[in-house]
């Protein structure tokens, strides 16, 4: 491993990450215990939104940029889309 020059910080050796393209979807899986998950879903039911979009409006909450397009329902039918795009 290379040594750093003096007075070289870490954010001085690291490179910057790669764009990553936006409209590209990923899986995000995460274990949380089972009353958070019942209440996530019976909150998003009474909201008459998905849990998916609780979690980003979450995000959004945080600080995250997630744009209202992202928070668009993605089920069949629900989003003006045709069913089985």
């Amino acid at each position: 491993m290379a040594k750093k020059p003096a007075g070289q910080t870490h954010a001085d050796v690291v490179p910057e990450p790669a764009p990553v393209p936006e409209d590209r979807q990923v899986t995000v899986s995460f274990l949380v215990p089972e009353r958070l998950h019942y209440g996530l879903k019976v909150r998003a039911a009474q909201e008459r939104t998905t849990v998916r979009g609780m979690v980003l409006r979450g995000l959004r909450a945080v600080g995250l940029d997630v744009s209202d397009e992202d928070l668009s329902d993605r089920r069949p039918g629900r989003s003006g889309r045709p069913k089985g795009q």
